[in-house]
């Protein structure tokens, strides 16, 4: 961990002798920062204590407060994602700072249902803004500094996990050792939210200075239609890396936000009693899962496209084993056990998903701004002859070239392509959840958690399973088209 902070403070002296990169990487530290500021909430595990504590019963907390969210979190995806195309992925983040800081703040000062409504408006666009806004900053910053995209990748999400695991400690600690009213917990709360906010507006002004000191270029001036916009947006979501991730994204982000949802409740269905290690088991899943992202920021093994179709196969089949043990263990230590390594594997190969996407995205954007158009007209052409040529890495046989059918895109909507991803896993999400809260056994009860959560494993190993046969018949086709070229080239030489 040290020689990784050592490497990544000595990329950004080396860069700032350069010229451009101090910007770069001072905005990139600042992205961090804001990325820890607004996860730093200790009052967060407290919040249906504290609602209650404000005069709403439960029920109005559960049926008219909380599940606002489900249906703000899918249109305030895709509104971030646009904020970010048309007036940048800062002044996007921008937004999100804002819209943090109303939601702790119109929960700590009113206590009117509407207002606590509002609430999750707020929080959901607050939510998005850390998804497509934020990574198309870090991969645009990451790729101004000459680093690798993957240290930049870990290094964000690590500092996610970090600020969650403190935030649980601090707000434990506050709540349990000091007995600290509601009320102060979610002022330190706002208090970090202001702090996040600050540091917001310092990104968007430092994007101002910079482009007041660059000289314009063709796609800083002009701004996408909203036709051109989703036909780029379409076709990055086809190029093979950024399609299969997706498929994979869908299938793993499910399990993960059914599994963190409903772990504590399983237990206490388990045992019949709260049990007050839970928070211990939670913290322990942000610590091991942060450290193993610092730990593998420069195993290049993660970032290699030779290496896409093993890491989500295996992730998705030690998920499944993982959920599925989680249902079917009695001991509550080892279902806290299983409960922390799925969390690992998810955490790692999340991480992967989004360096590899974000990377070919990006190479793809670039690709097309960098030809002059006859030149790419004539690369696509090549490209959908060759197509069937591919290898089992997604690479064509003798070229390091992009596959995508109908052209590639005309730029690079890294922020869009992540909230389209985002949004078909929560589409998956609420599917499941609905079929879940209709599962009815024989005798008209609800299906028990343990029996949900052995569904849900079955449901993650069959799309490891499935994932597996569709790269083993597209490696044996790429294998015998290769090998009727050579016998073709051999024939022809002849």
């Amino acid at each position: 961990m040290a020689d990784t902070t050592g490497e990544f403070m000595s990329q950004g002296l080396r860069t700032g002798q350069q010229g451009r990169a101090p910007s770069a990487e001072r905005r990139l530290w600042l992205l961090l920062i804001l990325c820890f500021l607004s996860e730093f909430l200790p009052s967060e595990p407290f919040l249906l204590d504290f609602l209650v504590s404000k005069g709403l019963t439960r029920t109005q907390v559960s049926d008219q407060v909380f599940n606002l969210w489900l249906y703000f979190r899918l249109p305030a995806l895709l509104l971030m994602g646009v904020v970010a195309e048309w007036a940048g992925a800062a002044r996007a983040l921008l937004l999100g700072a804002i819209c943090g800081t109303m939601t702790v703040a119109l929960t700590l000062l009113c206590s009117s249902l509407f207002l606590l409504q509002v609430t999750q408006l707020t929080v959901a666009l607050s939510t998005a803004a850390h998804v497509g806004p934020f990574y198309a900053l870090l991969f645009e910053l990451s790729a101004r500094t000459g680093s690798t995209y993957q240290v930049h990748v870990h290094w964000a999400k690590a500092t996610l996990l970090l600020s969650n695991f403190l935030a649980g400690v601090v707000g434990s600690v506050l709540r349990r050792g000091f007995s600290l009213p509601y009320a102060w917990m979610w002022s330190i709360g706002l208090c970090s939210q202001l702090a996040a906010l600050t540091v917001a507006i310092s990104l968007v002004r430092s994007e101002a200075s910079r482009q007041s000191h660059s000289p314009p270029t063709r796609t800083s001036v002009e701004r996408p239609s909203a036709r051109q916009m989703w036909s780029d947006v379409a076709r990055s979501l086809r190029l093979r890396a950024v399609a299969e991730w997706t498929s994979w994204s869908v299938v793993m982000h499910t399990g993960h936000v059914m599994v963190t949802t409903y772990w504590q409740s399983l237990l206490r269905a388990k045992t019949g009693t709260a049990q007050d290690s839970n928070g211990f088991a939670s913290a322990a899943g942000f610590l091991m899962a942060g450290g193993a992202l610092l730990v593998s920021t420069r195993a290049t093994v993660l970032s290699e496209p030779r290496s896409r179709p093993w890491v989500m196969i295996l992730s998705l089949l030690c998920g499944g084993l993982l959920v599925t043990s989680m249902g079917l263990f009695a001991e509550v230590w080892a279902i806290y056990v299983a409960f922390v390594i799925f969390q690992v594997v998810f955490r790692l190969s999340s991480a992967t998903c989004a360096q590899q996407v974000g990377a070919e995205v990006r190479r793809s954007g670039l690709a097309t701004q960098q030809q002059p158009p006859p030149l790419l007209q004539h690369a696509q052409e090549m490209q959908q002859q060759l197509s069937s040529t591919a290898s089992p890495d997604g690479a064509v046989v003798g070229a390091d070239a992009l596959i995508v059918v109908g052209g590639l895109p005309s730029r690079a909507r890294v922020a869009l392509v992540f909230s389209i991803q985002e949004v078909l896993s929560a589409a998956v999400q609420s599917t499941l959840q609905f079929g879940f809260g209709h599962w009815r056994t024989e005798d008209g009860k609800l299906a028990p958690l343990a029996a949900r959560f052995e569904a849900l494993g079955i449901f993650l190993f069959a799309g490891g399973s499935a994932l597996a046969l569709y790269t083993t018949v597209r490696s044996v086709a790429g294998s015998r088209v290769a090998m009727r070229l050579e016998r073709d080239r051999d024939a022809h030489c002849r």
